[in-house]
């Protein structure tokens, strides 16, 4: 078998030396992950092969069918066990500071889920069972991974754009093509593709990404410079489209709601503005609006959809939005009319939102 081989042909490969090792180890169970094993995979990719409940303990080790790499782990079963109840028992709370599980243990997690099992006592069934029965759980925190990096990469757009020095606009433009790669991340994870892997992110949005995302915009922006015409206007729009990206998966994704729901992509031409500087954080209780260096608000999930939706809309727009969004989940059930106006007006008096002409715009 060559490098070129096809995802199917590692796959199978993957389930052969599992089989083979779990026999040899007397492992309990086995399970093959990986970007093949779930449909993405290149010519390149390697294998990973799961080896649960192994006497050899738990270490890792590489090795080599024809030019195809084979990472193998030993795992205790006690550990995947751990993390299971770990992860279905985490709350992520806005004023609870940090947060109880590694990247790396949540993308093991995800592997444990979407792997493909080999062979099995009964016990990697009953966890995938019990992580199919909440499946939130995992989900919020795939995309709580995904809108941090976001936010940190903006964050670092941000303060290199202020500098005054010529060459930190190349560092904001690195830096702010990272935050729209990690947003749309955790808009695939808002969808349910939950494999971690910055490369994957096209791949991913192409299939599973929100119907009427305009993935052709998505594209351009990574791929343009943004700073060959307008620098400031150039990092920008990177930072506007991420902040979208952010905001449906904070409030829709993160409520179960499919994001394909989410009404308004590039911003329209009425009068309401979201405040370009502000970027949400997901929080099961809240999502909070962060300043990078400056102010942040914790809104209530409704208070933050209508935020959202104020994108170049008016406000009978976001309220006919709001309402129809009402009906898709309890957190914003409460909206109605009034409530939508009222929010409105909050948001403007802080300085969440402006109102180009001060007026409400017509449909």
């Amino acid at each position: 078998m060559t490098a070129a081989a096809s995802a199917r042909d590692r796959v199978r490969l993957g389930r052969s030396i599992a089989s083979r090792l779990a026999a040899s180890t007397d492992a309990s169970a086995a399970f093959v992950a990986g970007s093949s094993v779930v449909g993405l995979g290149s010519a390149t990719s390697d294998i990973d092969v799961y080896l649960v409940g192994s006497p050899a303990g738990e270490e890792r080790q590489q090795m080599f069918a024809d030019t195809i790499r084979v990472d193998v782990t030993h795992v205790r079963l006690d550990t995947l066990e751990s993390l299971v109840d770990r992860v279905l028992g985490t709350d992520l709370r806005s004023d609870h500071a940090g947060r109880t599980l590694s990247d790396r243990e949540i993308a093991l997690t995800v592997r444990l889920l979407t792997g493909d099992i080999v062979t099995d006592s009964g016990a990697l069934a009953a966890l995938r069972k019990r992580l199919d029965e909440h499946p939130l759980r995992l989900s919020r925190l795939v995309m709580n991974v995904w809108i941090l990096a976001a936010f940190f990469a903006i964050e670092d757009c941000l303060g290199l754009q202020r500098s005054d020095h010529p060459n930190d606009l190349d560092g904001a433009a690195l830096a702010g093509r990272r935050a729209l790669v990690c947003a749309g991340k955790a808009l695939a994870a808002a969808g349910g593709d939950l494999y971690f892997g910055e490369k994957w992110v096209w791949r991913q949005l192409a299939r599973s990404g929100p119907d009427g995302f305009p993935f052709a915009e998505f594209q351009r922006l990574l791929r343009d410079d943004p700073l060959a015409v307008d620098p400031q206007a150039g990092l920008t729009a990177l930072t506007s489209f991420a902040q979208t990206c952010l905001i449906a998966t904070a409030t829709l994704g993160w409520q179960g709601v499919g994001v394909s729901h989410w009404p308004a992509w590039p911003a329209g031409s009425g009068p309401l503005r979201r405040s370009p500087t502000f970027f949400p954080r997901a929080y099961d209780d809240m999502v909070t609006l962060v300043e990078p260096a400056g102010r942040h608000f914790r809104l209530p999930p409704d208070v933050a959809l209508v935020w959202g939706l104020s994108h170049g809309l008016s406000a009978p727009s976001v309220t006919e939005y709001a309402l129809g969004l009402s009906k898709e989940a309890s957190a914003f059930a409460a909206l109605t009319e009034k409530r939508c106006r009222r929010i409105t007006t909050e948001l403007r008096e802080a300085g969440l939102l402006t109102e180009q002409g001060g007026q409400w715009g017509a449909m």
